[in-house]
């Protein structure tokens, strides 16, 4: 059988080459997935338990942190301990991060305070003294570094510190959670306490008793709390999910195409065996008559794809070591923790057993009919196969010599017409989707972006107090001013989270529609709902919302998303806010203002001479648009671009073994057809068109099946991070060109695999 089994290997040493080739591909992706699927969670998890994170954390007032509210935080179910800590939160800008400015609320401690949960690891410093420390993701994602300066503007003023170092904390991570953690030394930070007094808040960081969920017990202290009010409270869980998101996604695109790729390779080694199986079925006879059984010559025949596979799965998961260290670097750079990404033991032994796994499964049902050959029927010739299937003779096809052989080719192998048929309608899909990702990331990048955020202008104005109206009136007036409305982010609680909530009567004039059921609020007692609250909180039933002191009704007329929030957040309409706190209707209301990205700097020029004393700050939204939308396509430009390479590579992997198949299961036939004046470039091209009805009948399937299905499968792929509502364009244009260029490229190289047919000498086959 050893002997057997080298035979197999030496005669079709090209096709096992290919299929490690494709098996390798599988390998590398699953290897990649599985071991981020078995690294990044616990990293996350020794992580936070290194630097003692707690898991939750209540930030209120300074003036409302009194013992009665220590005492209310420890009697409450499921804390185990408390440390109180002086901060300062407030809303910023961070200028010129990365490139841009970027608002979002900034947490400051006191570096030189002792703590014992909450505690952060030194990554960086820098020579000298500094002011600040910064965490890891400011530093990474807004492009900062030690001893460099960083200016945030609180309180309409310019705060510059020199960066003292770069320190990893779990407590925030990234700005998923909505806020940003800096520290500042003792005396700095008192500096900062007694120029902005607003701020002053204390934070308890809690720990939570074993077994407790952090989420529960989240919510038991912001209904306990509700009186002091609690303008931060966050639990380990949803940061924890937060953060993860691009991982989770990742891991699942990487898992889907891992799939793909193995059901080429278990159709592929299917059709090889069975084709070897009838390739050499008078041998085999022979083996048999021999006395050597159908299991013995089945194992012979299986060893080579057992061999072949475990050594590409190993040769794979050897290169997965070098791509998840560029994966690991993206996860981090998102999710805002170390992570350097290693071999894992599971990752490697689950994906060999897998891979192994089917392809012996699928090589034995390509030898099943090894068992019931007999010897007789096999020398003579005679199998059940071609009693089931007869070629149709010549004289009955169509059309003239040439066009009658096609056909007679094209029909004459049913299961090599399935394997292209079905890659073909599988690469199509792969293209389709790519060619959907770079059309809405790189062609029309507003897309991918507006998918991904909330309502983004390209300027926002912050106008002084008393002139909401005016600087409106004067901005709306400014040339290339397309539209302006009033958009402000408040904060609200709803059954004992606090969560953003978006306020104006302008929601139908906004650019980024994130409503995805039901209506926006039109009046002073109803509110839309964020994704993470429909389950509970069905359109049309009532919900309380609290703000201070104050809890009233409101009637649920929509859903709307927001993946940054986590889909924890509402909207609701002036009049509605105003019910919660009525000094809301004197306060300045921020202002979006729209125009075309082009125009975004002479409009805040013509802003800040026009409405000099209105507003007191504007903010460039189109920098931060456009740097985001250059990582976002960039990303999915080459994870396009890979998905195109793979499903060319797979196509001529599996092309070059069909048609060298072909060629030594027809090469009498070829030769007789040379000697009656065929030349090889004739015979060439009948491969070619013999693999042509398969080909395109795959590709137009694909392209209806892409057409139908990109919407639900990308609705699908985003709702893993969150998003309800695709904004994506599915032109249909896309999944033909897709079909079109896949069929010509299998054309060309179908072409290209059959130049062995050139070897093929008439004579050499008589004298043989």
């Amino acid at each position: 059988m050893r002997t057997l089994a080298l035979h197999q290997w030496r005669r079709n040493k090209g096709s096992f080459l290919g299929f490690g080739a494709i098996i390798l591909i599988a390998a590398c992706m699953l290897g990649s997935a599985l071991t981020l699927l078995c690294t990044v969670g616990p990293r996350y998890t020794a992580l936070a338990d290194e630097l003692h994170t707690a898991d939750v954390d209540i930030v209120v007032p300074r003036t409302a942190a009194t013992a009665d509210v220590r005492d209310v935080i420890d009697r409450t179910t499921g804390v185990a301990a408390v440390e109180p800590h002086d901060v300062l939160l407030m809303d910023a800008q961070i200028h010129d991060f990365r490139g841009t400015d970027f608002a979002i609320r900034t947490m400051i401690t006191d570096a030189d305070a002792p703590r014992t949960l909450n505690q952060t690891r030194v990554l960086a410093t820098a020579a000298g003294s500094g002011d600040l420390t910064i965490a890891q993701y400011t530093a990474q994602f807004g492009q900062f570094a030690p001893g460099e300066r960083i200016e945030l503007r609180i309180g309409g003023h310019d705060e510059s510190f020199r960066i003292a170092g770069v320190v990893e904390e779990m407590e925030f991570g990234n700005a998923g959670s909505q806020i940003l953690a800096f520290s500042a030394p003792a005396a700095r930070f008192a500096r900062l306490e007694r120029a902005y007094p607003q701020a002053r808040m204390t934070e308890y960081a809690v720990s939570v008793s074993a077994g407790a969920d952090p989420r529960a017990v989240r919510s038991r202290l912001e209904r306990a709390l509700a009186q002091a009010g609690t303008p931060v409270a966050i639990d380990a869980s949803s940061v924890r999910a937060t953060r993860m998101m691009v991982s989770r996604l990742i891991i699942l695109i990487l898992v889907v195409f891992a799939v793909l790729v193995t059901v080429v390779i278990l159709a592929l080694c299917t059709f090889h065996i069975r084709n070897i199986v009838e390739t050499d079925r008078t041998d085999m006879g022979v083996l048999k008559a021999l006395g050597y059984t159908g299991q013995m010559i089945s194992h012979a025949m299986m060893a080579p794809y057992l061999l072949v596979c475990v050594g590409a799965t190993v040769i794979g998961l050897a290169l997965s070591t070098l791509a998840t260290p560029a994966i690991g670097s993206l996860i981090a750079l998102q999710a805002g923790f170390t992570f350097h990404a290693q071999a894992d033991a599971r990752a490697w032994l689950i994906t060999i057993a897998a891979l192994a796994g089917v392809t012996l499964l699928f090589a034995w049902i390509g030898v099943r009919s090894l068992r019931a050959l007999q010897p007789i029927e096999a020398i003579r010739g005679i199998s059940a196969r071609s009693q089931r299937h007869t070629v149709r003779p010549l004289n009955r096809m169509p059309g003239n010599a040439r066009t009658a052989i096609s056909l007679q080719q094209a029909a004459a192998s049913p299961s090599r017409n399935l394997l292209v048929g079905c890659m073909t309608f599988l690469m199509t899909l792969i293209v389709s989707f790519a060619a959907t990702l770079t059309y809405n990331a790189a062609v029309t990048p507003d897309n991918l972006y507006n998918t991904l955020s909330t309502e983004t202008p390209q300027v926002v104005a912050t106008p002084a107090q008393g002139e909401t109206t005016e600087a409106m009136q004067r901005i709306r007036a400014i040339p290339g001013v397309q539209n302006v409305i009033a958009y402000t982010t408040a904060r609200v609680g709803i059954d004992g989270t606090q969560m953003p909530a978006f306020v104006s009567d302008d929601f139908d004039a906004t650019r980024n529609d994130i409503r995805y059921e039901g209506n926006h609020p039109a009046t002073a007692h109803e509110i839309a709902m964020g994704s993470a609250l429909a389950d509970a909180h069905p359109i049309g039933s009532k919900v309380t919302v609290s703000h201070g002191g104050t809890a009233l009704s409101y009637t649920v007329v929509g859903y709307i998303q927001s993946v940054n929030d986590g889909g924890t957040v509402c909207e609701l309409t002036n009049a509605g806010y105003t019910r919660l706190d009525p000094d809301f209707a004197h306060s300045p209301h921020t202002l979006y203002v729209y125009c075309d990205g082009a125009d975004t700097a002479r409009v805040i020029r013509a802003i800040e001479s026009t409405c000099a004393g209105l507003v007191t700050h504007t903010t460039d939204m189109e920098r931060m648009r456009e740097t985001s939308q250059q990582m976002y396509g960039s990303i999915m430009s080459a994870v396009s671009l890979a998905m195109l390479i793979l499903a060319i590579g797979l196509t001529g992997l599996v092309l070059m073994m069909v048609v060298r198949s072909t060629i030594v299961r027809e090469r009498r036939r070829f030769g007789i057809l040379k000697a009656l004046g065929y030349t090889s470039g004739q015979l060439m091209r009948q491969i070619a068109a013999a693999l042509m009805p398969a080909t395109a009948a795959g590709a137009v399937l694909g392209a209806l099946v892409a057409g139908m299905a990109a919407r639900p499968v990308t609705d699908a792929l985003f709702a893993t991070v969150g998003v309800m509502r695709s904004q994506f364009d599915h032109p249909a244009l896309l999944p033909i060109a897709a079909a079109l260029a896949l069929t010509a490229v299998q054309g060309a190289l179908a072409l290209g695999f059959a130049t062995p047919i050139r070897t093929i000498s008439p004579y050499q086959l008589i004298t043989e």
